[in-house]
């Protein structure tokens, strides 16, 4: 799991065992700058805790949009998060009741770090041992998930049997909300409905975090890597009314064909998890940003920088800031 060691679920802990952890930490150095770690990192600033968070890419989420990761970046760190990218934990040992560390980072310094708790979120794999996979005939791949033949309807190989959530490779994305249209399409596929495969190219994608991320479809560096003429229009959430109430920043990013569909949209700030829907559907249905210039969003909300941004691809904005 990491050099040095496994976790004791005390003093160096797995993003499930932080979940039952005894106590809170005055201090954690989490390892990973994914969702999960973004997240946890979050979560124990806002208990009051120290934070040290290392990512090894050169940015948090590095799944997501580059521009989102790095208002994200600038977000955790007015609220004093310590962040080091490009960054590697060389090695590690429990020292009385918490943890002292080694860290390589960008500029190729070697830098102690102590923390009462290590908190560790590089990655999760499916754990299929003993479930007797095999014996029913199901071939795993090799990091554990079950591949099915038939994506359509998430059935293996052997008839009868499915898969749904963890399990699954790629394309899914192992989110709840992904594992949950699979759960429906199997049931309603063993109850002789009429299905639809889950669409994982518009599955919205969220970071619990504060300041939260919200995406669905493309970056704007995989429309490009695409072949797609790309424009992109960015909008910070300020350019509205609520945006300047709540002056926290965050943006909005639109990735669209230049004379075409709306590709992805990217957004960070405030409870932009709650404003993902609208660009799921505009994704989704292939919507041009003309389609949906039209539409009024309610005032104040922070759901007004979507609507501007795609009035402004439209040709028509209002208060796009220059």
């Amino acid at each position: 799991m990491l050099p040095g060691g496994a976790a004791d679920g005390r003093r160096v802990v797995t993003s499930d065992d932080a979940l039952h952890a005894p106590g809170l930490p005055g201090s954690v150095l989490v390892v990973g700058g994914g969702a999960i770690g973004v997240e946890y990192a979050s979560l124990h600033r806002s208990l009051g805790a120290d934070v040290t968070l290392v990512e090894a890419a050169d940015r948090l989420v590095p799944l997501e949009d580059a521009e989102v990761s790095r208002h994200l970046l600038r977000g955790l760190r007015k609220r004093v998060i310590r962040v080091e990218t490009g960054a590697r934990l060389l090695e590690w040992e429990v020292v009385g009741e918490g943890v002292r560390a080694v860290v390589r980072t960008a500029r190729g310094e070697s830098v102690a770090v102590a923390a009462e708790r290590l908190l560790v979120a590089v990655g999760r794999e499916p754990v299929t041992d003993g479930l007797g996979l095999a014996a029913a005939g199901l071939v795993t791949d090799g990091r554990g998930h079950v591949v099915p033949a038939d994506w359509s309807r998430l059935e293996t190989a052997v008839p009868g049997i499915h898969v749904v959530g963890d399990l699954l490779p790629p394309p899914s994305v192992g989110l709840a909300h992904a594992s949950f249209a699979e759960g429906l399409l199997v049931a309603e596929t063993l109850a002789g409905l009429r299905t639809s495969p889950v669409d994982y190219a518009t599955v919205p994608r969220v970071t619990y975090s504060s300041p939260q991320t919200a995406a669905v479809g493309l970056t704007e560096a995989q429309a490009r890597d695409a072949g797609h003429d790309v424009v992109v229009n960015t909008l910070p959430l300020t350019a509205v009314a609520k945006g300047m109430v709540h002056g926290r920043g965050g943006l909005v990013k639109v990735v669209a064909e230049r004379a075409g569909r709306v590709l992805g949209v990217h957004l960070v700030g405030p409870h932009v998890s709650e404003m993902i829907a609208e660009s799921q559907l505009v994704v989704g249905w292939d919507a041009e940003p003309a389609d949906v210039a039209h539409h009024v969003h309610p005032h104040p909300t922070l759901s007004e920088a979507v609507g501007e941004a795609f009035l402004t691809l439209a040709g028509r904005g209002l208060h796009q800031q220059h």
